[in-house]
């Protein structure tokens, strides 16, 4: 066969389009939730929680505990209504402890009645109970009141100057800030602070500071002063 015989290749002068799906497939959709990002009315928000009923009960062992004190503690024996004079009476010190009596005693006993109806509900719905995890989360707690304490005691050696710049960069590598950035606003913000309440507002801090001890006299002096 020559080439001559051979068939030519057959081409189309017609525009095939390409082929486009337009098939839309099923949305992804993650199983991680959302951030739920803070907000200021949620701050207010009433929820009772697992250990609200534990909570409840302490508040009305404590106000019974102080009913149970309030005759010996707060001149309640030694009182006298014979005045003529209402604003006599309230100058007794009995008033104002008889007066929180008053406002706590019920309201630790309803709270205990509303929180012990929820925790029925919950018993008699199967609702699984998280009291164990709500207290770990409450004994977490205590950790940042060891170190206000800790901070407290520091100033007696340190001075407030010095305690409050260290424990508020401490504190704010605690909370897992750890840039940079967050350290200089951490010293610019403690510093601030104790321009406003120690420089200018002179509140009181102990008298002898074990650090300052060490300084000059006059730097000694100036330091006590204003930080």
């Amino acid at each position: 066969m020559t080439s001559r015989d051979k068939p030519k290749a057959f081409r189309s002068s017609i525009a095939v389009p390409r082929f486009r799906s337009t098939r839309i497939g099923p949305s992804f959709n993650s199983c991680i939730p959302s951030e739920q990002k803070f907000k200021i009315e949620d701050l207010f928000e009433f929820k009772r929680r697992d250990g609200d009923l534990f909570l409840s009960l302490i508040c009305l062992l404590f106000a019974a505990f102080i009913i149970f004190h309030f005759s010996s503690e707060t001149g309640w024996e030694d009182r006298t209504l014979d005045h003529k004079r209402f604003g006599k009476i309230l100058k007794q010190p009995w008033v104002g402890p008889m007066a929180c009596v008053s406002i706590l005693l019920p309201a630790a006993l309803f709270n205990l009645i509303s929180s012990f109806g929820r925790w029925k509900y919950k018993k008699r719905n199967l609702i699984p109970n998280r009291f164990l995890y709500e207290f770990s989360i409450w004994l977490k707690a205590l950790e940042f009141i060891a170190y206000f304490l800790i901070y407290t005691l520091s100033i007696r050696y340190l001075g407030y100057f010095l305690s409050t710049v260290l424990f508020g960069v401490f504190l704010t590598n605690r909370l897992g800030y750890t840039s940079l950035r967050w350290q200089i606003r951490t010293i610019l913000t403690t510093v601030a602070i104790v321009l406003i309440f120690r420089t200018f507002l002179k509140i009181k801090t102990p008298v002898y500071i074990w650090l300052y001890e060490f300084f000059p006299k006059d730097i000694e002096t100036f330091m006590k002063i204003y930080f």
